[in-house]
């Protein structure tokens, strides 16, 4: 494998996982580009990572993104699609402006919503998608834009379907700290998850690993848990009451979808081709580091 140093990065739309994984690969010695569209978010990366570059620029247009896009450079797309705009579109307007700069490789952070609501059953690579939800479509019309786009490009890349992200400030801990927390049903939905550390990880192995084994990979933890057990062991972790429970039809559609997805990731391709080895490989180790730290609530 390759070092995360030897290749500049850009990360584009620099949100909650890209500014972990910009902080560990600018700590790594690599030089790194962020982008965001606002100028007061600019302002709290610059001040946050240091020895990272910041630029404003709208993602959307290619004639402006590809100026801070450096020759060789490994892209991670981490902007969330817009229902209201056309995903595939703006994704291969990344492709295009990362080809004209002559980046190597695209990794953009897709979701495990691309498989749709399950039963509780296992999903890995070989699972097909069949998305219900308007952001699982979206997302997987991103997945198709960026394979066929890349590949007429012979711009390398790879597609993650990450799970549920937690960490400081971000997850069932925080929601329950601060009284928002709310079991929807009886609780017996399969929730995998992924710890925003672990995801950076994993990130900066998709960019650098070398040849890549396949188009997408499933990212999570190795330990799926019912939205219940979950939310009681977290709960008891932070000296609170179980959470009461709310029906599935008092929630928005979109939200009920995210939650109620009912699957269990299977990571065991992320962790042999991509050499990930976990911190946290499941959500008791991660939940009480970030206690330990004091950054649970």
């Amino acid at each position: 494998m390759s070092t995360a140093t030897g290749a500049p990065w850009v990360v584009v739309g620099c949100g909650y996982a890209g500014e972990r994984v910009a902080g560990r690969l600018a700590g790594a010695g690599a030089r790194v580009v962020v982008t965001t569209r606002r100028e007061e978010r600019a302002a709290e990366l610059t001040a946050r990572l240091p020895g990272v570059e910041v630029r404003v620029v709208d993602a959307l247009e290619p004639d402006e993104l590809k100026t801070v896009i450096p020759a060789g450079s490994v892209l991670v797309y981490s902007v969330p699609p817009d229902p209201e705009r056309d995903p595939p579109t703006m994704m291969v307007r990344t492709v295009l402006a990362a080809a004209d700069a002559r980046a190597k490789r695209i990794v953009y952070l897709s979701s495990t919503g691309v498989y749709g609501r399950g039963a509780g059953e296992w999903v890995d690579e070989d699972t097909p998608p069949r998305p219900e939800s308007v952001l699982g479509v979206a997302r997987f019309k991103s997945e198709t834009a960026l394979m066929s786009s890349a590949g007429s490009m012979r711009l390398e890349q790879v597609a993650l379907r990450v799970a549920a992200i937690y960490g400081p400030g971000r997850g069932v801990h925080a929601r329950l700290a601060r009284g928002e927390y709310r079991l929807v049903g009886d609780g017996a939905n399969w929730v995998s998850r992924i710890h925003v550390d672990d995801l950076a990880g994993v990130i900066v192995a998709a960019g650098t690993v070398a040849p890549l084994l396949r188009a997408s990979y499933a990212v999570a933890d190795d330990a799926p848990t019912t939205a219940r057990e979950h939310a009681e062991g977290v709960a008891a972790l932070l000296g609170l009451p179980p959470p009461p429970s709310v029906p599935a039809d008092a929630l928005p559609p979109e939200v009920a979808e995210l939650t109620l997805g009912n699957r269990r990731v299977r990571n065991t391709r992320m962790k042999a081709e991509l050499g990930v080895t976990l911190a946290y490989p499941s959500w008791r180790e991660g939940v009480a580091a970030l206690l330990a730290a004091g950054t649970g609530g």
